[in-house]
């Protein structure tokens, strides 16, 4: 009896301390050296020195292999309370809420009732001209030919109201669709191939496109946390968005943290724990518990590119120190959020972070923010392997940028100082003769007043609506501009009277 105990004693002490993950294999199997506390707590350790170089409020992470969850935990705090994260805490997905909407197209492909080869003119009803040609793929494969940056004076725009993504989708359909004949484009990532499949799906089910994700996705995958209104998730405890101000993060709650006629392409809100499900369904052909939301075929064609390195159905491919991965970022006004799936490890992983600005991208990789990199760095530890570099931290980005900034206001205020001395006379100047006023002194003022009037007319207008996404997205470097083209204008008037005195007084020297 005692030999009996003791050896379910040690298969039961096995089945705790069994080691999580060693190097992969090129046969995809996975060593035993480590157990999971000891690698966990490496991840822990890493996560916590990566919240602390990129100074990150709040962070969520879930780690899943197969159809279990392996790690959830919560990080840091939610809010300026110190509420902590927990793996239920809700954030904002960004754009990998595209697969939940592309998961939501093939549901009802497969039901029938929508053909991905089909113009997408048969499902929202517009006489635009490339309604006839462009079909349900190449909006889910990002192949329609339409363009970001012409998305964003939408973004702009947008209002809330039960319309708001009819309103938005049928905007896009003018904006790209009126004109295009064509029917082959190459890969071009835009929010508004996922705004029109929203709306499709929300045509074709006869549901909001809000309520058909949470009956049919959220629903049967026991995603509790999850939802597709700011007004739900903030009832639910989201965390707060925090933006970037010259280092230091601020909360936002302006306008833009929720967008609702884009929600189909970035305004999701989860929580890490529900997102393990979805990872788990996303691994195992559709299926979660005893619920199957896609069949494993739906679920291999949404992971597969058309051609290698454009996009799948919500999904783009990679590798990270040499494993395949496929996985999405996801960024809204505060919130970053990075997810991976390793197939032949049957490895997923998620992170959620709530802050982001400009200065989390890897320019000029635009896709690659810092929870990209936390998200890799996991994977790699995940698989005792090195963990590539990170980049600069936010401190050091910042003291570059803040240091440029720095710089060059000394420069303006010096010269505007000198300008102000020279106008009130309070630097002398010996007469020299009759001079003419040179084109050079009037190209000067010119400038000096060239930079408030385009920032105003930036400011007043979409003519540039790249201004106003960089005014959300890092607030704090435009606001620098607006001061410095002040400043700039100010010296302006300066040389401005200079001039006229000098018309007066031909006598005087005009610029010291």
């Amino acid at each position: 009896m005692k030999m009996r105990m003791g050896i379910l004693a040690i298969i039961l002490c096995g089945l705790f301390i069994f080691p999580l993950f060693g190097s992969a294999q090129s046969d995809g199997s996975i060593q035993d050296e480590r157990s999971e506390t000891f690698v966990f707590s490496k991840v822990d350790a890493y996560i916590a020195r990566e919240m602390n170089r990129q100074r990150i409020p709040g962070l969520a992470l879930a780690i899943v292999q197969g159809d279990r969850i392996l790690y959830l935990k919560g990080y840091g705090r939610a809010d300026s309370s110190g509420r902590p994260v927990t793996p239920e805490t809700p954030f904002g997905l960004g754009s990998i809420g595209k697969s939940i909407t592309a998961m939501a197209v093939l549901q009802l492909a497969e039901a029938g009732k929508i053909d991905l080869d089909a113009p997408i003119q048969r499902y929202i009803h517009t006489t635009y001209k490339g309604a006839e040609f462009i079909t349900v793929r190449q909006l889910l494969n990002q192949t329609s030919g339409f363009t970001q940056i012409s998305t964003f004076s939408n973004t702009l725009s947008s209002v809330n109201d039960q319309d708001s993504l009819e309103k938005n989708a049928m905007s896009y359909a003018k904006k790209f669709l009126s004109k295009t004949s064509q029917t082959e484009h190459p890969y071009r990532y835009s929010n508004a191939n996922y705004v029109l499949l929203g709306y499709i799906v929300q045509q074709v089910s006869g549901q909001s496109y809000g309520d058909y994700v949470k009956e049919h996705i959220f629903r049967p995958l026991s995603m509790h946390d999850s939802f597709t209104t700011l007004d739900e998730a903030a009832a639910h405890g989201l965390a707060t968005p925090y933006r970037r101000v010259f280092g230091y993060n601020v909360a936002y709650d302006g306008p833009y943290v929720y967008i609702p006629g884009d929600a189909p392409a970035g305004y999701l809100y989860t929580s890490a724990q529900d997102m393990s499900h979805y990872l788990i369904a996303q691994i195992n052909g559709g299926r979660f518990e005893d619920n199957t939301v896609l069949s494993s075929e739906g679920i291999r064609l949404m992971q597969t590119e058309p051609v290698q390195g454009t996009y799948a159905m919500g999904w783009m491919t990679g590798h990270i120190n040499g494993l395949p991965v496929i996985g999405q970022p996801g960024g809204s006004v505060g919130f970053q959020a990075q997810t991976y799936i390793v197939p032949e490890q049957q490895l997923g992983v998620i992170v959620f972070a709530n802050v982001l600005d400009a200065i989390d991208v890897a320019w000029p990789q635009t896709h690659v923010i810092t929870t990209t990199h936390i998200a890799s760095g996991v994977i790699s530890i995940l698989n005792d392997q090195p963990i590539g570099g990170s980049g600069l931290s936010i401190s050091q980005k910042y003291w570059l940028v803040n240091g440029f900034l720095f710089i060059l206001s000394v420069w303006l205020l010096y010269t505007t100082v000198r300008t102000a001395k020279r106008c009130l006379g309070l630097r002398s100047s010996a007469p020299s003769g009759r001079t003419e006023i040179s084109i050079k002194a009037i190209s000067r003022i010119v400038l000096d007043f060239a930079g408030l009037v385009i920032v105003l007319i930036l400011s007043m207008s979409q003519v540039v609506p790249v201004w106003h996404i960089a005014t959300i997205y890092q607030p704090d470097v435009i606001l620098w501009l607006k001061m410095m083209t002040v400043v700039l204008a100010l010296k302006g008037c300066m040389e401005l009277i200079q001039l006229v005195i000098q018309g007066r007084n031909p006598h005087r020297r005009l610029f010291g």
